[in-house]
């Protein structure tokens, strides 16, 4: 088959240009206006407008057109941006009943040019201003936020039958229990890898047996509840950030207010509660399954037999090991909880708000674990209890 020529469809419009006695310019437009030709009509009569004077009046006559849609109301919009350029006026003379009512939501005197986009300064001392004005808003949004949950929590504790129990069983479900998996993996590979790079040195002393020393105080004391901890921030403090984030930048917590309902004690308290519950429980799992990994390096690598292992982490390991671990825990989990609540009730912006809310409470959560573990540590040390 040969191939036809296309040829470019004839125009379903005419204009006509005339310049009246007073100077005035009557540019008169007829048959059909669509959003095909409207391009095409737009510059023909921008060439002709070209010819005309600055301080002239353009009348634009459109009794003899009519149109589908809105691309009468968008020429004329569009040609008076252009002639504004020129300091030139514009006047409607007819449009149809549709195009007025269109353009009834714009004033044809207001149009200028597209605006330009705003200039930022990059001073850096302006900067500099600006970044510290932001953070001591930050800060007092903080402070403001630590003191209303612990006035809350005081007097939730004092009456706990107004804590909502049944949506705290609800988030320990989702924040403990479906997180047994990845902690019982996470650390029995930490407490492998932790055996087995201490089995080399040991062996080398004749001093194996006392892996059960090095796995038993280091998860039950730090490893534990760290892994617990970090994988509670990246999993669960991530997860009500965004949550809260959206529920906020889609108007969901005022209208809580609207109803007269407190978003801290509705939102927020629970999710308290139930990471301060979880995560103890999370680290003495933690702890058995980092144990048992550095068993099986005992076991595999330094033929101690289970039985000796036991025994010789029974001698190791005091009641104050687990127990400082396990309150590390329940501060741990008040940070993570408190900083994916705060992020996702301050978050602004749409989408990529709730992005930065929940990448910011992942690591403002992990780094105040880190920060929380050091001052325990050091704390302990200087009590004599470490």
């Amino acid at each position: 088959m040969g191939h036809k020529d296309k040829k470019k469809p004839s125009k379903s419009y005419g204009f006509e240009i005339s310049e009246q006695s007073n100077g005035t310019v009557l540019l008169s437009i007829s048959g059909e206006v669509n959003l095909l030709n409207l391009n095409d009509l737009y510059v023909e009569i921008i060439k002709l407008l070209k010819e005309s004077s600055s301080d002239q009046l353009i009348k634009l006559d459109f009794s003899k057109t009519h149109t589908n849609d809105s691309s009468i109301a968008a020429l004329v919009i569009n040609l008076k941006r252009k002639i504004n350029e020129k300091a030139a006026n514009i006047e409607i003379v007819t449009l149809d009943n549709t195009s007025v009512k269109l353009l009834e939501f714009v004033d044809l005197n207001e149009i200028t040019e597209m605006p330009t986009p705003p200039h930022y300064y990059t001073n850096p001392l302006q900067l500099f201003g600006e970044h510290v004005i932001e953070e001591f808003q930050e800060f007092k949004d903080t402070v403001s936020f630590v003191g209303r949950v612990t006035l809350e929590m005081s007097w939730k504790l004092r009456h706990p039958h107004r804590i909502r129990w049944g949506e705290v069983v609800h988030l320990i479900q989702q924040t403990g229990a479906e997180a047994l998996p990845i902690v019982a993996l996470m650390s029995t590979l930490i407490g492998l890898v932790t055996a087995f790079s201490s089995a080399i040195q040991l062996r080398q002393f004749g001093a194996g047996i006392y892996i059960a020393n090095l796995v038993g105080i280091g998860m039950t004391r730090e490893m534990g509840p760290l892994i617990a901890a970090i994988l509670m921030a990246g999993r669960t403090g991530s997860a009500f950030a965004a949550e809260l984030g959206t529920m906020n930048i889609s108007d969901e917590v005022d209208a809580l207010r609207v109803m007269r309902i407190d978003p801290l004690d509705y939102l927020v308290m629970p999710r308290l509660f139930a990471v301060m519950l979880t995560l103890p429980l999370l680290t003495l799992f933690a702890d058995a399954f980092g144990i048992i990994g550095g068993m099986i390096v005992a076991i595999v690598g330094l033929d101690i037999s289970p039985g000796a292992f036991f025994s010789q982490l029974q001698k190791s390991i005091v009641l104050w090991d687990v127990f400082s671990g396990v309150m590390k825990a329940f501060i741990f989990g008040l940070l993570i909880a408190g900083v994916g609540c705060y992020r996702g009730l301050v978050t602004r912006g749409g989408a990529m708000g709730v992005g930065k809310s929940t990448t910011t409470s992942v690591v403002s959560g992990i780094f105040l674990i880190v920060l929380a573990d050091s001052v325990f540590v050091v704390l302990f040390h200087y009590l004599g209890i470490g």
